[in-house]
């Protein structure tokens, strides 16, 4: 009997073990709960695979966000958690994913994916279960046509192109232009290709890559046997880092560069090859003059010890906004959704701040401009358009 009981005893505690287990599988963060005081977000985010960088980004600036919140009082008089699922930022694992998060009622809006396609292929999901779905960093233009819980504080890649054909075109005449293949990267090539023609930029040569392509070579060969003034890049900043790399190191292209984007990735990457670069954003923690973004600014460096980025402050930005619904409406999924229809005072962190309300018809942000940043002394900083 004593040992029937030892076995019993056993088993319940294995089984315990493995419930324990299960649920911070489940959660995936020490800042989620499902305690009946407590709202959560829920987050689609690469936290591994090649895009990891982004997500530790995202959760930075996603867990600063929460602590200030939570120390100003929460939403609605209850704690605001956070509840992360790693899809390393791939469209079939953010769709598989997508019903756990809108099956658990806790949960009153979505934010993620990193890519556009990754988000897109989870929206119909919340769309039907009409969870928002706040695609923070989703600049794709078609993002947010799934339906009416769709939403993108982001500012949107006809936007981007716009400026980054401006600068480019002050900079050169010929150019050739890479881009990365899928539907983010030939929509924005796309936008960049109607405004270079309208600047009267010559495009001697354009391609698209893999998101997974390793060697560049043959593609960088063809874009600069026609010696252009500057080669641009549409893609990512892994991409971006192994496209200047090979240009400089493997070709000897002396030309300038537009490309990357604004990660320690892709200047630990790019080395002295970034030096130069030129590319859009919407935020520079050196630039702002906003009080709230520089406040950002200090509550980042003294909790990481680093500079905030594009990626760090929209990411904060999309926990504050959401918040600042609740506060308005409800935390619940409805109050959400009904304070992203009517609140006209969010407050922008981005640009030159102040605050923003949504376009109810595109559900998008209205007011956001970007801002151009360029590598000087291995470090992104804002660039000035107007210096000469």
């Amino acid at each position: 009997m004593k040992n029937k009981i030892m076995r019993i005893a056993t088993a319940i505690s294995a089984i315990s073990l493995l419930v324990s287990t299960a649920a911070c599988g489940l959660d995936g963060d020490e800042t989620s709960s499902n305690k009946s005081d407590t709202v959560n977000i829920g987050v689609l985010y690469p936290a591994t695979g090649q895009y990891a960088e982004y997500g530790k980004m995202f959760k930075n600036g996603m867990d600063l966000a929460v602590k200030k919140v939570n120390k100003d009082g929460g939403v609605g008089g209850k704690t605001l958690g956070l509840k992360y699922f790693d899809t390393q930022s791939d469209a079939k694992q953010s769709a598989a994913v997508a019903p756990r998060l809108v099956s658990d009622s806790s949960i009153i809006a979505v934010v993620g994916d990193y890519s556009s396609s990754a988000s897109m292929a989870a929206s119909p999901a919340f769309q039907n279960a009409k969870l928002v779905h706040y695609g923070f960093n989703n600049s794709s233009p078609t993002f947010t046509t799934t339906g009416d819980y769709v939403w993108t504080p982001q500012v949107s890649q006809e936007t981007f192109q716009k400026a980054n054909a401006d600068i480019v075109a002050k900079k050169a005449k010929k150019i050739s232009v890479v881009y990365i293949e899928n539907d983010w990267g030939k929509q924005a090539f796309e936008y960049f290709k109607k405004e270079a023609e309208v600047k009267g930029l010559q495009i001697a040569y354009s391609s698209s890559y893999l998101a997974d392509t390793t060697d560049y070579s043959s593609m960088l060969i063809s874009a600069t046997q026609d010696s252009p003034d500057a080669v641009v890049d549409i893609g990512y900043g892994p991409d971006g880092a192994g496209i200047v790399n090979t240009l400089r190191d493997k070709i000897g292209f002396t030309g300038l560069f537009f490309g990357g984007q604004e990660t320690s990735e892709f200047l630990q990457s790019a080395g002295d090859n970034a030096e130069g670069t030129i590319i859009t954003g919407t935020f520079s923690a050196a630039g702002t003059t906003d009080s709230k973004a520089k406040q950002f600014v200090a509550d980042y460096r003294n909790a990481y010890g680093s500079e905030p980025g594009n990626f760090e402050v929209t990411a904060y930005q999309a926990i504050i906004d959401l918040a600042y619904a609740a506060n308005k409406t409800s935390p619940t999924r409805e109050g959400i959704q009904e304070a992203l229809k009517t609140v006209k005072d969010f407050p922008l962190y981005q640009g030159q701040g102040g605050t923003f309300s949504f376009n109810v018809k595109t559900r998008r942000a209205d007011g956001i401009q970007p801002i151009l940043l360029i590598v000087k002394d291995g470090k992104f900083v804002q660039y000035d358009d107007s210096a000469k």
